[in-house]
């Protein structure tokens, strides 16, 4: 089992999700930013390394709020928690489509999304506060 994290941002009530570029099962979806842990690498880290690749943001990891396997069950989903330290936005288009900040109401209306990445938005994220 491999070990991937998602990083949940939240400005102004809302949280930012990417709308994914990569060729496959997962094009097109939205969900927050995500990446596998590379070998030697800390879940931290990784958090750190994949928001500054995917959309140029610099964050801080504040803690681990929940996690959950993948659709295609190849995955451990850590999520993480974190603290906007840079949010000046670069996306990296092999990576990324499009991306917006949403509330849940507008979550529920935006397409495709992983059932367990609006699971946790509907049920874990509320009781997240800003950082």
């Amino acid at each position: 089992m491999k070990d991937a994290v998602a990083i949940v941002i939240k400005k102004n009530e809302k949280f930012l999700l990417i709308k994914r570029a990569k060729k496959g099962f997962a094009e097109d979806y939205w969900c927050p930013i995500t990446g596998a842990v590379e070998r030697g690498e800390t879940q931290e880290q990784a958090v750190i390394r994949e928001a500054r690749e995917e959309m140029g943001m610099a964050v801080e990891p504040i803690y681990k709020v929940w996690e959950c396997f993948t659709d295609d069950k190849q995955y451990l989903l850590h999520w993480w928690w974190v603290k906007l330290v840079n949010d000046e936005i670069k996306i990296k288009p092999e990576e990324v489509k499009d991306y917006q900040w949403l509330n849940m109401e507008e979550m529920q209306k935006i397409g495709k999304m992983f059932k367990a990445d609006l699971n946790f938005f509907k049920e874990i994220a509320i009781d997240l506060n800003n950082n």
